[in-house]
């Protein structure tokens, strides 16, 4: 038996094996749909400037959302209240003002990865760092982890096999993602998301229905309890306080901008507009998505003080919600809503696959020395996307084997202190223009070692440790960039600050193109 395994674990129907059949089946569909459609290498990660900024902003909003909020959110509010809440709509509100302010000057500059801006701002060399960590973080990380917790809980509750789910994820995800490249990934992306809410709204209606009064039967008894408790004043910054969720606002700003995978979705729309569009869109829709799962773990917390003899006390707290799904709901609608962890999984999974691949073949691969037919472009895509998707499968698997909880947390506390404080780079190379190479290489170090003493030192809320590290990286790179080297020259930043955004750009740098192979 898989380690963690309940002895009660409840085994799929043949109905539910069906639905997820029926489900993976149509997100290669998907891939297969859009290979046709696509016509060239610069397709494969911007999807030729085509995608619908609605399109866009569905799948920006499921790049940031994951099996994480499928499984976590609803098991910290069943668990407690819903003091953590500020955090959704501090990261929702820092996507608006990114839509607003920033996504313009960087869709002027006509850009495949985000990491191109930093070449033009700084350097080659700080490109090329940003670049590196942001991979090493997405296959190594979040791609892991997020195909890791789904299939962690679903043997738990199911005895479905791990290495099964993972592999399925990985396959599936990878397939389509190399086929169909960007435009796949979108498409997928709004399938995903349509699959993910509408099983978390069949859930919630099967416990609604065991609960005297329904709905309003959950409010009363959650508002009675407390467990609707959602703001605090307080200035304990080692709570979730209104404070604390300041700044994380402030801190999410510059970490969405910085961040590949919801940048591309931007850089792929038509026009300027079209990307403010998607990057307001993709931000809000955290907001109810937010209120839907703390719902869900609220109302999971009512269903089983209904019922407390259907509830295992063996239960890991991050499986209360797959628990529920494979224990109390019908075969076949259980397949359902599995299905709906595995959309909100291979939804971030995707997405972090595409980007990954668009930084390795674009910054590491592509030069504008040595042009590169667009069949070159298309194979090196391609190939980059497979082994992206072997790496993070095999890095999940690997993490599995091991079985211990708390290596794989201080395994994640290590990449996110590593690369917490490198979106400071970005604000700063956006906000001043005094910053240079030398300078913010010194803040992005001195982040490093700030926010390790930090997290080993204090008792400051983990919400407030990434404002800590990009504070720390723009202060600190800032007075390095005055000491250390000269200002830059006026024309070099043509169109690369705020402050020169009604300027134009300089011309993007072109990559020699050529007829795709039909």
């Amino acid at each position: 038996m898989i380690p963690g395994t309940l002895p009660t674990a409840r085994t799929l129907a043949g109905a539910d094996y069906l639905a997820l059949a029926l489900f993976f089946a149509v997100n290669l569909g998907i891939g297969w749909w859009c290979a046709r459609r696509r016509k060239s290498g610069g397709d494969f990660f911007l999807g030729n400037n085509r995608v619908a900024w609605w399109a866009a902003g569905i799948s920006f909003f499921a790049t940031g959302a994951s099996s994480i909020s499928f499984m976590a959110l609803p098991a910290k509010t069943f668990q407690t209240d819903w003091l953590v809440f500020g955090s959704g709509p501090s990261q929702s509100l820092a996507g608006v003002m990114v839509g607003l302010v920033f996504v313009s000057l960087l869709r002027r500059l006509r850009l495949v990865t985000i990491f191109d801006y930093l070449e033009r701002r700084f350097s080659r060399s700080v490109r090329l760092l940003g670049a590196g960590l942001a991979v090493l973080l997405k296959i190594c990380g979040r791609m892991s982890v997020v195909m890791l917790l789904p299939a962690l809980a679903l043997a738990t509750v199911t005895g479905l096999n791990v290495y099964v789910s993972l592999l399925l994820m990985g396959i599936v995800t990878t397939i389509y993602a190399m086929e169909g490249g960007f435009e796949a990934v979108i498409w997928t992306d709004v399938l995903q998301v349509c699959v993910t809410f509408g099983g978390v709204a069949l859930a919630i209606a099967f416990m609604a229905q065991d609960i005297e009064g329904g709905m309003a039967g959950i409010i009363r008894e959650g508002t009675a309890a407390g467990k609707f408790d959602m703001i605090s004043w307080s200035f304990d910054f080692s709570e979730p306080t209104v404070w604390v969720f300041i700044g994380m606002f402030l801190g999410s700003a510059f970490t969405q901008v910085a961040d590949q995978p919801l940048m591309q979705r931007a850089l792929a729309t038509t026009d300027e507009q079209a990307a403010r569009r998607t990057v307001v869109l993709g931000a809000l829709m955290g907001i109810p998505s937010t209120i839907i799962f703390f719902f869900v773990g609220t109302s999971l917390w009512a269903f089983y003080q209904a019922h407390p003899e259907r509830l295992s006390p063996a239960l890991p707290n991050d499986a209360i919600f797959p628990y529920f799904i494979a224990n109390e709901m019908p075969a076949g609608l259980v397949g359902l809503v599995i299905a709906a962890l595995f959309a909100a999984a291979m939804g971030a999974l995707s997405s972090a696959l595409n980007s990954s691949a668009a930084m390795i073949a674009t910054d590491f691969i592509e030069h504008p020395d040595r042009p590169r037919t667009d069949l070159q472009r298309t194979r090196i895509a391609r190939w980059t996307t497979v082994i992206a998707g072997v790496a993070a499968t095999a890095m999940a698997a690997f993490i599995a084997s091991l079985n211990v909880t708390s290596l794989w947390d201080q395994y994640l506390k290590l990449l996110a202190l590593i690369g917490g404080g490198f979106p400071g780079v970005f604000g700063l190379g956006l906000l001043s223009r005094r910053a240079n190479t030398p300078g913010v290489l010194c803040g992005a170090i001195a982040s490093i070692g700030i926010t390790w003493w930090v997290q080993t030192y204090t008792t400051l809320s983990v919400f407030l440790h990434a404002f800590v590290a990009i504070a720390s990286c723009m202060i600190i790179g800032y007075v390095m960039s005055l000491i250390l080297g000269r200002r830059p020259a006026v024309e070099a930043l043509r169109g690369l600050t705020l402050w020169d955004l009604a300027r134009n750009p300089p011309p993007a740098r072109q990559i020699a193109a050529v007829p795709a192979e039909r």
